[in-house]
């Protein structure tokens, strides 16, 4: 029957894999690093590429730069999405240096807690965080499930969209 050409489609959507990088903080904020794990455990368990820009510094044949923000630079370039657990200073210089460019920016995921929202808004980076509000997930306190579900939806819908768009392509040729 060729109903069946719906669920093929739909199938066909979700085998769509990503390269994904995830930004957060490091092992100094244990509860938060583990989760990023957790979180690259997930996604690399549904066949994505998930990494650290700590993970990428010296892979690949060339050695990296000689500045770390360089090399997110290419990092940020190389995936198609980015997810940010913000809190730490790192975080915060990977969006004011690299997320401020809509390149980035719109390929990106941001997990904001509510209370360091409030700090940002009166920050001298506010116009750079409300021009990528849509980017933002705002939640009350990092909770793993809750990110990992929000993460899932938003990679799922992007799955649907990339397919979308090779199947356009397909018909226009």
């Amino acid at each position: 029957m060729s109903w069946e050409i719906i669920d093929r489609h739909r199938s066909n959507a979700r085998k769509i894999r990503f390269d994904i990088l995830i930004w957060g903080p490091s092992l100094q904020d244990k509860e938060l690093y583990l989760i990023r794990i957790k979180i690259k455990d997930y996604l690399n368990g549904l066949g994505h590429s998930a990494k650290f820009s700590e993970e990428l510094l010296n892979e690949g044949l060339d050695k990296s730069a000689p500045d770390p923000i360089i090399d997110e630079f290419f990092h940020a370039d190389a995936a198609q999405i980015i997810i940010v657990l913000y809190r730490s200073r790192g975080t915060q210089t990977e969006f004011d240096r690299i997320l401020k460019y809509d390149k980035f920016a719109r390929k990106s995921l941001i997990f904001v807690e509510d209370e360091l929202w409030d700090v940002l808004q009166t920050s001298l980076s506010q116009e750079n965080w409300n021009s990528v509000k849509n980017q933002v997930q705002r939640i009350g306190t990092y909770n793993e499930q809750i990110i990992i579900t929000i993460i899932k939806e938003f990679i799922d819908k992007l799955q649907f969209a990339e397919y979308l768009r090779k199947l356009e392509l397909e018909l226009l040729s």
